[in-house]
């Protein structure tokens, strides 16, 4: 990479980090403007484009909006949802645990959903919250709760993906594991439990294989490995098709 460009990505990304992204943006635009860029260095500064334009919408949507609004927003669109999760985490979540039980207790999108969960999560909320799951009143405590890839199920789901495909297939297993972390996430707040580990991860390996359209792949694969199919473990990926 050329030195010139290595001293300005590097001066980008030190303004991204100290959060000046309209003084970063502002340095993107004005080099993505020339009329020639080495191929490595424009790569690299249009990915930094689109996180840092990112950055600034999603500042922007947030500067519209104080915290009083954020029941509005819950019940707003998918858009404005995720715009009050967003507020959620970076204020105290529990000033507003009457709103978030609310919005949890009705038909909610699932990733919402879960986005919900998680910020109750990473700020150690000790109330009980009662939601509807999948048709079920249920209660959860948000700071008893493993964070989804951190079950033991979730482990041992992971780590026979990578026996069955790291050395022999690295690009299906990358498949796997991105719909395994949706799967868990689906599933919040429940977890998936270590006698399940296993049956996970062959459905996982099942849904990878039909979505490449090769499900005699994954019927020689259960033969191979002597797998008992999936053990009746019911993936939520086929239901939400996320």
């Amino acid at each position: 990479m050329d030195t010139y460009y290595k001293d300005v990505i590097s001066e980008i990304k030190t303004l991204m980090e100290k959060k000046n992204m309209q003084e970063a943006y502002a340095v993107l635009e004005a080099e993505l403007a020339m009329p020639y860029i080495p191929k490595d260095s424009e790569e690299e500064l249009i990915s930094l484009y689109n996180e840092c334009r990112h950055a600034l919408e999603l500042n922007k949507v947030q500067r519209s909006y104080d915290e009083e609004d954020i029941a509005r927003l819950l019940d707003g669109s998918f858009e404005e949802q995720l715009a009050a999760v967003e507020l959620l985490k970076n204020s105290n979540i529990r000033k507003h645990l009457d709103v978030v039980e609310a919005c949890l207790c009705k038909d909610v999108h699932v990733l919402i959903r879960s986005y919900l969960i998680e910020a109750m999560m990473e700020q150690h909320v000790t109330e009980e919250i009662h939601m509807c799951y999948e048709g079920m009143d249920i209660t959860f405590l948000p700071c008893a709760l493993d964070m989804p890839m951190d079950s033991e199920g979730a482990v041992i789901a992971a780590e026979m993906l990578h026996e069955w495909f790291e050395n022999e297939d690295p690009s299906f297993l990358r498949m796997c594991m991105e719909s395994l972390v949706k799967e868990a996430y689906l599933r919040m707040p429940f977890a998936i439990e270590e006698d399940e580990g296993v049956f996970a991860a062959a459905a996982i390996a099942g849904y990878v294989f039909e979505a490449n359209g090769n499900k005699s792949g994954f019927t020689a694969f259960i033969r191979e490995k002597a797998l008992a199919q999936t053990g009746g473990f019911e993936l939520l990926l086929y239901k939400y098709g996320i």
